[in-house]
């Protein structure tokens, strides 16, 4: 054994003080910034959210604890630097990973049968609502479910849930019910880019359920709610430019379909697109790639072509705290990063925004529900109506139905992307707003 002389000893120790000193120094540098709530974010720009906000005090959360608990999760969801470090942890997923021209990413949870009719139907009696950061999750999860790489470019799957599917259905009609003879009630289902640009034998390879197929069991099962028809639609333009390469979104192309067909329901003369105010914001690398970091996406990005309204292009939206901010319809993003081109439409996902349209005052409204895939399809709207009002299912505060009654809305639209509601959480979610 080698015996170490006093000189050595001593320089031995002096290192060991030096890096537990440098590791105390850098524990306490964190600490500090951990805790200088300014620089804690409110928005990842990586993860396309918003971040959990710091709970609000009441005396029965700080009873039952919950209100310590999210406290937690507010300061593990929003640390400093937090974009950073994903990145960093996806070069490295990136580096080690194993990449092709095609390839799978992730599983698909087991689908049911699609029923031929909804004669027997799978409800929970009373269907258990997540809180806000559980629902966020799980519409992340579900985006990211499934995925078929081909040539660079990610396409979702699908999983049909009759309980899911039942659960929604029920919430829907539900919420017509309550509004028969105030405001008509549209489903707008979007199918999600597998069911539209792959082929049938290749969908089939991949697994799941056929979109097509799950889209007509919800509108054949609704009553009061009438169905705006998408799909057929889009697969007949399917060489077109409906949705993006790096991004689970739909193009504003894409949702120019959907307002034909609602315009056709409705009977307003559809605006020609070309005749629309246009933006174009490139490059644009969306969430497929800001979390899978493929080369073969970063050599090839989308385009986000946007269409604005003839009438206005002003709008407010609810910071999230009850105050207005004065945004635009269509927002210019070309100055900011490469994974923003999204966020042009609408001011994004928030709890709740409004557009006032002063070339129409005959006191016509319209109500969207939706998630993201329904913030490029609201501009096409505001040339029908006086005022358009949006939430965000994940979002909003607002009882539905009993703002549809105190502003006397003339349409309310539900809109969701098929993969999305394939989530009983988010079927319950529904439930509860409506």
């Amino acid at each position: 054994m080698k015996k170490w002389t006093k000189v050595q000893r001593q320089k031995i120790q002096i290192f060991r003080l030096i890096t537990v000193g440098i590791f105390i120094l850098f524990l306490s540098i964190g600490f500090m910034l951990g805790n200088i709530w300014f620089l804690r974010p409110d928005k990842s720009e990586v993860e396309k959210r918003e971040l959990t906000s710091f709970p609000t005090f009441t005396f029965s959360t700080f009873m039952d604890g919950t209100y310590f608990s999210d406290i937690s999760t507010w300061y593990s969801d929003t640390f400093v630097g937090r974009d950073t470090f994903i990145a960093m942890n996806q070069s490295l997923k990136q580096k080690y990973g194993i990449h092709s021209g095609e390839m799978m990413v992730g599983t698909l949870t087991q689908s049911d049968e699609i029923p031929e009719d909804s004669s027997q139907k799978k409800i929970k009696k009373d269907p258990v609502v997540p809180d806000q950061n559980t629902l966020q999750a799980e519409v992340t999860d579900k985006i990211m479910e499934g995925l078929y790489i081909e040539d660079g470019a990610a396409y979702g799957g699908y999983s049909f849930s009759q309980e899911a599917a039942d659960t929604y259905i029920d919430a829907l009609e539900k919420g017509a019910e309550k509004l028969d003879g105030i405001t008509n009630v549209y489903s707008l289902l979007i199918p999600n880019n597998s069911g539209v640009i792959l082929d049938d034998e290749t969908c089939a390879k991949l697994g799941g359920s056929n979109q097509g197929q799950a889209i007509e069991y919800y509108f054949n099962s609704y009553d009061k709610v009438t169905g705006i028809e998408i799909y057929d639609t889009l697969k007949k333009h399917n060489d077109e430019y409906l949705y993006f390469r790096t991004d689970h979104h739909w193009t504003q192309q894409g949702a120019y379909y959907a307002y034909k067909s609602y315009c056709k329901l409705k009977g307003f003369k559809a605006e020609k697109i070309s005749d629309l105010p246009s933006y174009t914001f490139t490059p644009f690398l969306g969430t497929y790639y800001n979390e899978l970091q493929l080369p073969e996406m970063a050599a090839n990005p989308d385009t986000v072509y946007a269409y604005a309204p003839k009438s206005t292009n002003d709008m407010l939206y609810d910071d999230g705290s009850g105050n207005l901010i004065p945004w635009k319809v269509i927002q210019d993003v070309s100055t900011w990063n490469e994974g923003s081109g999204y966020y042009c439409f609408v001011a994004g996902d928030k709890p709740y925004a409004e557009i006032d349209n002063p070339e129409i005052e005959d006191g016509t409204s319209c109500v969207v529900i939706k998630e993201s895939y329904g913030n490029c399809f609201i501009p096409f709207l505001v040339d029908h109506y006086d005022k358009v009002y949006y939430m965000d299912f994940r979002y909003t505060n607002y009882n539905i139905v009993d703002f549809c009654k105190e502003h006397n809305v003339t349409d309310l639209i539900v809109e969701n992307n098929i993969q999305i509601i394939g989530s009983g959480d988010v079927a319950s979610r529904f439930y509860e707003l409506l």
